[in-house]
């Protein structure tokens, strides 16, 4: 590895106005971990930096197990969830599932329904689900939920990523003789969980279960080992769970440093990448590309997930992505795979114009708001579906939270992202009084809902709110790297080295690095994107910067640069090579 050089050598901010950071590790223990667990010396400071200098701390991030993962017995209420489900299959109790309509909802719906039909197959019949629809039904559980679980007889009503904040709705199920399990890892707003429903939830006071970053499909895959802890096959078959669990971790963003999520994840890859029985993950793998590619926790998060995700974000629900994974016959699921990716088209296209229009309209009023506020007419392209995506590409852009509503009705269903430095659940709690219909979510991300005659209002409280809280430090976006290397370095066995450190996620991010070297090629690809040739002494490295091809003419050939960006082995026809992807650079003269 190339000598480490303090990159405040550089004056001023990036190209991106950013600023850099070396990760802060130490070299001695870093060097040691590397001979102890003999690993190259660049995954040996990844680990370090990542606080596990230990080396039995290391190997088990490195390699994990689902039986290592803490016994869900101790989680709180476990115990009564079990209890009551396994009675109700016995019975055949009518048993609901509702789940959100995104991908950790929709999977964790999946894994309990597949659950349940292998506890007890001659009650499947007794076994219903729901997913609400995102424009007809809205965000959570709501009262209709309950009236029409009520109405169709079911007794066992449990829900999957929604229902945390649900305390009136779950009142209203008891009232009507329904048993209700809430499973959700959202942040529990108020003093205390639902007290009229059997609450699983890490985060809820008084639980005591060590792994409080579960996605709600994690928490759902813990429930389905209880269930089958007297099966033959139990193992066998949460592998098999984990499969679909895996995506719905990766696309919900919770932390990967965390050892239960990633023992899913790396279950899951297993079980993905030796192949699946099930017709409809099997069209999904083929026509997302990777029926014959080593699937990486990339992929899940890039390819598989959005497209589960398209199915909620622009029919309304993921009732599609369920027939797709019941699908009998290869004719069937190809032709639900195919709708779905058509889904996921329409969404990318809505997606991009709706970004346009925000970064147009931010632009125009040459806004100084510590927190962008914005919203538009659903009828008018901005779609319900995709203003969460939306919002996440202004962070990424402007470094500062961003929330962004669609109008409907004259309500205002809104979408928020934030910053490391900007709690946004805690920021609209504290702007809430009066103002929000309803909102709850994760400190980076939420979702809330008010009358759209009050976003000018919205606007200037959480902007109050943030004038108090963020110091112009936390506006400059730090980019981290972990290394300096030079172009001669880099290799196909290096970048399989780093693949050590999958899954990459949440808190474990893809390890970044700079590469110093002489621009000698670059060209603009698809209209947006830009392929460069980086030389240092020695052969040349292949570099793309997506979605940059802005940035052309402010780069020539001959430009000395300090390249930052993420290694990875581009496969085409057939052949493999390095290459960079850019996420930012300086130009050095």
């Amino acid at each position: 590895m190339a000598k480490m050089q303090n990159i405040e050598e550089m004056s001023g901010l990036s190209i991106t106005g950013c600023r850099w950071r070396a990760a802060n590790v130490d070299d001695i223990k870093a060097k040691e971990l590397s001979n102890k667990l003999h690993i190259h010396p660049i995954v040996g400071r990844a680990l370090t930096w990542r606080g596990l200098s230990e080396a039995s701390q290391a190997q088990q991030f490195i390699s994990t197990s689902l039986n290592k993962i803490p016994d869900p017995t101790g989680m709180l209420n476990m115990d009564r969830a079990q209890i009551t489900l396994l009675k109700g299959l016995q019975e055949g109790t009518p048993i609901r599932i509702v789940g959100d309509y995104d991908c950790d909802g929709t999977t964790g719906l999946i894994t309990l329904l597949q659950t349940f039909r292998l506890i007890n197959p001659a009650t499947t019949k007794n076994i219903s689900y729901h997913v609400p629809d995102r424009e007809k039904d809205g965000y959570g559980l709501n009262p209709g939920i309950i009236e029409k679980a009520s109405a169709d007889g079911v007794k066992i009503l449990i829900s999957v990523d929604i229902g945390i904040t649900a305390h009136s709705e779950w009142s209203m199920a008891k009232e009507k003789g329904i048993t209700g399990i809430c499973i959700d890892h959202h942040t529990i707003l108020g003093s205390h969980a639902p007290e009229d429903a059997i609450v699983l939830c890490p985060k809820q006071a008084g639980c005591t279960y060590p792994e409080k970053d579960l996605a709600a499909c994690g928490i759902s895959l813990q429930l389905a080992k209880v269930l089958l802890s007297d099966h033959s096959r139990q193992e066998a078959i949460l592998e098999s769970l984990c499969k679909l669990v895996a995506i719905g971790t990766i696309s919900d963003m919770v932390p990967l440093n965390s050892y239960s999520n990633r023992a899913i994840v790396q279950a899951g890859l297993r079980g993905l990448n030796t192949g699946s029985t099930n017709k409809g993950l099997d069209a999904l793998l083929t026509i997302s590309g990777l029926n014959n590619h080593k699937v990486s926790s990339y992929d899940l998060g890039f390819k598989l997930g959005p497209r589960i995700n398209a199915a909620g974000r622009m029919d309304g629900t993921t009732l599609q992505v369920i027939s797709l994974l019941d699908a009998a016959s290869k004719e069937d699921a190809w032709t639900i795979a195919s709708q779905i990716d058509e889904l996921n088209h329409q969404r990318q296209a809505v997606q991009q114009w709706l970004v346009e229009q925000i970064l147009k309209k931010i632009e125009e009023e040459d806004s100084k708001d510590l927190v962008y506020v914005l919203g538009g007419e659903h009828e008018d392209g901005w779609h319900q579906g995709v203003v969460g995506i939306a919002a996440a590409k202004i962070v990424e852009r402007y470094g500062r939270p961003a929330l962004i509503c669609s109008i409907r009705n004259g309500i205002a269903h809104g979408s928020a992202r934030s910053i490391k430095a900007f709690n946004i659940v805690k920021a609209l709690e504290a702007v809430s009084d009066g103002l929000l219909i309803r909102y709850g979510g994760h400190t980076a991300a939420a979702g809330f809902s008010l009358l759209a005659e009050n976003l000018g209002l919205l606007r200037k409280r959480i902007n109050a709110h943030a004038h108090n809280t963020l110091s112009k430090e936390d506006l400059i976006h730090t980019r981290t790297y972990e290394g300096e290397l030079n172009p001669t370095e880099i290799n196909l066995d290096l970048i399989r080295t780093l693949a050590l450190l999958e899954p990459h996620g949440i808190d474990n991010p893809r390890p970044s690095f700079i590469v110093r070297g002489r621009l000698i090629e670059i060209r603009i690809i698809a209209n947006k994107h830009l392929r460069m040739r980086i030389a240092g002494k020695g052969p040349s490295l292949e570099a793309i910067w997506w979605h940059h091809s802005d940035l052309y003419d402010q780069l020539r050939v001959g430009t000395s640069l300090a390249v930052l960006g993420k290694l990875e082995i581009n496969e085409w026809n057939g052949a493999q090579k390095p290459q960079l992807n850019i996420d930012d650079m300086y130009r050095l003269n």
